[in-house]
């Protein structure tokens, strides 16, 4: 009889364990397909709105009003564009031009003909600018030679991208296919996917994660290991410091001119132009005994890129 009860208590525990392995076997199936279906989902993107990157920052959630696709042209309000591109654009009242500046350049939009002129110099353009729910709109598109950008659309993931060519740009290549994580971890939702020999824009090293950006736009990370072959497309532009001995300079007092108006303070830089090429000076000393107002600080942003542009330093 106790041969019986023991034989029976064994083919018991042999079911019990039977039935375990079963529930931890299916447990770790389970566990696998979660981490199989977390791994390879993809994020839904909103491709209805449009996102737009600035040196590789996504700056869509700051923006103040939507960009617009339209007559053929890209446009960002005036007042993202004094925000994210050009903090010294102003709109002067008396004659309602609007003045944009880089660098080395200097455009004028006039709203009402549609046109611009950069550096004195009439540019084609189509449709510059456009009102729309009372927010006024600058074609992007068109300020380029301006700014000194590149700018791309992307129709499939509806992103603009906006690259300063005076930034490093760095490209590396795919050692596998891979799939572009949203956040610095694996088992992060998808993105993007790139194949194997493909490249992509390198940003930089997170966490033992590499952030880049894929030919369409979308910015995510990879496993710092998984590209190789980097390839620098363009460095930091950096401005060589240049020493001008003083008989090389030129000495202005602007303390009487008349600078109130935009046209005026052209005419004046127009002439100190002039004045330095034909005494062949490369070197520009500006002295303002006046009162330091607002039309002076005008005239110091705006002098500086049109001399630039012919090799002539300013110092103010």
């Amino acid at each position: 009889m106790s041969q019986k009860i023991s034989k029976k208590s064994k083919h018991n525990k042999k079911s019990k364990n039977s039935k375990n392995y079963k529930r931890i076997g299916f447990i770790i199936v389970l566990i696998l397909l979660c981490f199989i279906i977390i791994k390879n989902k993809s994020i839904k993107h909103n491709y209805e709105k449009m996102q737009i990157i600035i040196d590789n920052e996504n700056i869509t959630e700051n923006i103040e009003n939507p960009l617009i696709i339209e007559k053929e042209q890209i446009y960002m309000s005036y007042n993202d564009i004094k925000s994210f591109l050009d903090n010294s654009l102003y709109t002067e009242e008396k004659t309602g031009l609007i003045i944009t500046i880089s660098d080395k350049k200097l455009g004028v939009i006039n709203p009402e003909e549609q046109t611009l002129k950069i550096n004195g110099s009439n540019v084609e353009v189509n449709n510059i600018t456009l009102k729309k729910d009372d927010v006024l709109y600058i074609a992007i598109s068109e300020l380029k030679n301006i700014y000194n950008y590149e700018m791309e659309y992307f129709n499939k993931t509806n992103i603009i991208t906006i690259d300063s060519l005076n930034k490093k740009c760095i490209k590396a290549y795919a050692k596998t296919n891979l799939k572009i994580k949203k956040e610095k971890n694996s088992l992060s939702t998808n993105v993007g996917e790139i194949k194997k020999g493909n490249w992509l824009y390198f940003i930089g090293e997170e966490n033992g994660f590499s952030k880049v950006r894929t030919q369409d736009g979308i910015i995510g990370y990879v496993k710092k290991n998984s590209l190789d072959n980097f390839i620098n497309e363009r460095e930091d532009f950096i401005e060589e410091k240049k020493i001008y001995k003083e008989e090389m300079a030129i000495n202005k007092d602007i303390s009487k001119e008349e600078i109130s108006t935009f046209e005026k303070r052209q005419n004046i830089i127009n002439l100190i132009l002039q004045e330095a090429i034909k005494n062949d000076k490369m070197y520009v000393k500006i002295s303002y005994n006046g009162e330091n107002n607002f039309y002076y600080e005008r005239f110091k942003i705006e002098i500086v890129p049109v001399l630039k542009e012919c090799g002539i330093e300013v110092k103010i």
